[in-house]
């Protein structure tokens, strides 16, 4: 018969074994520790995009209310963006500095814009 102390040895050795199992999938498991670590970064790279996306969407959101409300600042922007010009203004355009390595050493003429059809001579 089995002593009693080689029983509680045997039922120490299988709890402490049982025990070591469960702490190995509580860290390692499909949902463990490490799982969560991960989705707590992964968390807070999303909450950190979120917040630039709100801070983008603001400002859309208070250029489109100028837009429609402040017509020197849509005369700006017809202007810079899509090179809309007043009746009788002339554009001037000065290449940048790229633009002055490319043609380094050679001369062009500046390129005159005519002025638009409205004010243009009839032919003779």
């Amino acid at each position: 018969m089995p002593s009693p102390k080689s029983s509680r040895r045997w039922l120490f050795y299988v709890f402490s074994a049982l025990l070591a199992v469960l702490s190995l999938f509580t860290l390692f498991g499909e949902r463990g520790a490490l799982h969560l670590w991960r989705l707590w970064g992964e968390k807070a790279k999303l909450e950190e995009r979120n917040f630039v996306l709100h801070k983008e969407n603001e400002s859309l959101r208070e250029r489109i209310d100028r837009i429609r409300h402040d017509d020197g600042y849509l005369e700006k922007i017809a202007r810079e963006e899509l090179g809309l010009v007043r009746p009788g203004e002339i554009i001037y355009r000065f290449g940048g500095s790229e633009s002055k390595k490319k043609s380094a050493g050679t001369f062009s003429a500046p390129a005159v814009q005519p002025p638009p059809s409205s004010e243009r001579k009839p032919p003779r």
